[in-house]
């Protein structure tokens, strides 16, 4: 029916449009995205790089001031070691999540009160950096050949990455790979019994519930990239997966290039060699990554669920540490006079559908200097080879890197293809996009000036699947975890509490108080039934006659 009222309206909805709806496959905000870093070995020697390769960046002697013609006796330049460690600190700054434990912001803010009150976080993790790094120490190190650059670890702490202070330059490629864990809300139900007490016929007492997030601590230690977002999870996220999926022969030959990657999201670090047009050890050593993640994820899932204790106590009195904890409290009792009831307390457990999937993948490059770590998306893969590998080989180069990248195995092992190929028509001004096929020799053709390749967007090969996730799957898992709820279930005892007197008792003052019911409801029936004019004097005859005692 239209509406004729003419005046203005507070709130007007459009008739156009749909309303939202619930939707159960709106992953979680705990989603979380890593880098895998792998070297690539092309089969390339020192001429097949140009020069800019091998003069990006800048040498640590240069960084650091060291006169190149001295080698017995390496001393830096004391203005250019504090502009090292400060730029190497504002770098960090923002990626640093856990400072060392012996240094505290306070203890370096920042000088001005009126400063410090409007200072953000990133200039007290810079000030606290600057109290931890010691140039004096730093200055040692660098009398050995090493430089002890400070960079960011695996879960966001302070750490110092050694690199030779003469070093040769190693020109390197890499595929840099992007990985992305997404949950689901499953089903959910009860879990393990925290606690089962009995209260006796008539009996009160208080309850206590503490949960496993009533200290930071606790709350630290449970948390779990499967349902939050805290930086614990994170970090041990983080060093669990790392452990799991790079071996250290593997580690320590890739700290060099380390300092310039920018890795502090990294899960992975690795090498394959795709020389020759094989591709086969990068495609089963991603299937071995894509195996070891997932079971990382689920172990990390297991020690945070294991952390996550519920604890329900009945007491006749409440404690409180004031500012570290919080415990709910209630008063509970049994209404029953002639059975125990007896109260159940268990656990809910919320199950989650987790998935591994490969979101992107990206080309990048470094010779182990200073600043020259380039990284790409796979779309700008032509003119990166044009600015490091010299013409000749850059065929080569693109053609194997195209592969790895062209077809992925995902959960099922079927290979997805994950590229598309974009070209640029009319002289620029419109593009057309087709699938990346190979040639009659099983190659994807060099990208143009006028034409490139780039990843595909969206789910790929998901169409069956209830909760698609961008890239492709690789892993789909169920995970059950521990909540902070409880559930309760009363049970009424079976056997009478009473003998025979006392349950006659019982049952003549329930029948008094039925009688009185009846009573009650004739008195207001008598009411009901009488005429109006009557009802009053009816109910003035039935008070007097309800308020005349019963003879003794």
């Amino acid at each position: 029916m239209p509406d004729t009222n003419n005046e203005p309206k507070a709130i007007q909805f459009s008739e156009a449009g749909q309303p939202a709806k619930i939707n159960y496959q709106v992953p979680l905000p705990g989603a979380h995205t890593g880098r895998r870093i792998m070297e690539l070995d092309l089969g390339l020697n020192a001429n097949d790089f140009t020069t800019q390769a091998k003069s990006a960046g800048t040498s640590y002697k240069d960084s650091l001031g060291i006169d190149p013609k001295v080698k017995e006796n390496l001393i830096p330049n004391d203005a250019k070691v504090n502009n090292f460690l400060s730029e190497s600190i504002h770098r960090i700054s923002t990626r640093v999540t856990r400072l060392p434990l012996d240094v505290k912001p306070a203890r370096a803010a920042v000088e001005s009160t009126a400063t410090a009150k409007n200072a953000s976080p990133k200039m007290h993790t810079i000030a606290a950096l600057n109290y931890a790094i010691d140039p004096e120490v730093f200055k040692e190190s660098i009398q050995t050949g090493i430089v002890l650059v400070p960079t960011v670890g695996w879960a966001g702490n302070l750490l110092y990455t050694p690199h030779p202070v003469d070093a040769p330059e190693k020109p390197k490629i890499f595929l840099v790979e992007r990985y992305g864990v997404s949950s689901f809300l499953g089903d959910y139900g009860m879990g393990k019994t925290v606690k089962t007490f009995t209260l006796l016929p008539g009996e009160t007492t208080r309850i206590s519930m503490r949960t496993w997030q009533s200290t930071k601590e606790s709350r630290e230690e449970s948390s779990s990239i499967i349902d939050s977002h805290e930086q614990s999870a994170r970090e041990r996220f983080a060093d669990k997966i790392q452990n799991e999926t790079t071996d250290k022969q593997t580690k320590s030959k890739t700290e060099e290039w380390h300092v310039e990657a920018e890795v502090s999201a990294s899960w992975g670090f690795g090498s394959a060699s795709v020389s020759g047009g094989g591709s086969g050890e990068y495609s089963s050593g991603r299937e071995q990554f894509a195996k070891q993640a997932a079971e990382s994820v689920k172990e990390h899932a297991a020690e945070s669920s294991s952390k996550r204790e519920m604890s329900v106590t009945s007491s006749s009195e409440r404690e409180e540490e004031s500012g570290s904890e919080t415990i709910i409290e209630r008063t509970i009792s049994n209404a029953n006079m002639r059975r125990v009831l007896n109260f159940v307390f268990r656990e809910l457990n919320q199950e989650y559908i987790t998935k591994l999937h490969l979101k992107d993948v990206r080309v990048a490059f470094t010779n182990g200097r200073r600043d020259s770590w380039r990284e790409v998306p796979i779309s700008g893969l032509l003119g990166f080879l044009e600015e490091f590998v010299v013409a000749s080989k850059i065929p080569q180069v693109a053609g194997a890197i195209l592969k790895i990248a062209g077809y992925i195995a995902d959960n099922e092992d079927v290979m997805v293809p994950t590229l598309e190929r974009v070209n640029l028509v009319d002289h620029g001004t419109r593009i057309e996009i087709e699938p990346a096929t190979l040639d009659s020799d099983g190659e994807f053709p060099v990208p143009t000036p006028t034409s490139y390749y780039r990843f595909k967007t969206g789910p790929l090969r998901q169409e069956e699947s209830s909760n698609p996730v961008d890239g492709v799957l690789l892993n789909d898992s169920r995970i059950t975890m521990r909540t902070d709820s409880v559930l309760v279930e009363a049970l009424l005892g079976q056997a009478d509490a009473l003998d025979e007197y006392a349950m006659a008792i019982q049952r003549a003052a329930a029948n008094k108080e039925t009688l009185a019911n009846e009573r009650e409801r004739i008195v207001q029936q008598a009411i009901a039934d009488a005429k109006l004019e009557d009802r009053l004097e009816t109910i003035v005859d039935l008070n007097r006659l309800c308020a005349v005692e019963p003879a003794e």
